[in-house]
């Protein structure tokens, strides 16, 4: 139980999130990012924030497997992702 514990800290500590099942796909994240915009703080349209900031987050994650969440919502990155 101890090392799970410190395992969870180590994996805080680096940024790694994780994730349920729901949101295992690049698709996914992609999907909430792009809901975020609709509340964004620099005040573009949701369609112009969906394609500066979603698209190039969905296309590396489509090539990587990985997300990394924006500052304002904790920088984290999540990895393992079918890249569908």
């Amino acid at each position: 139980m101890r090392n799970m514990i410190r395992l969870s800290v180590s994996l805080l500590l680096l940024g790694v999130a994780t994730v349920d099942a729901s949101a295992s796909t690049c698709q996914s994240f992609f999907n909430q990012c792009a809901a975020r915009c609709a509340n964004n703080a620099a005040g573009h349209t949701k369609a112009k924030c969906t394609a500066d900031h979603c698209r190039p987050k969905l296309a590396s994650c489509r090539s990587s497997g990985c997300w990394k969440e924006g500052a304002a919502y904790g920088g984290g990155t999540t990895c393992n992702l079918k890249k569908s």
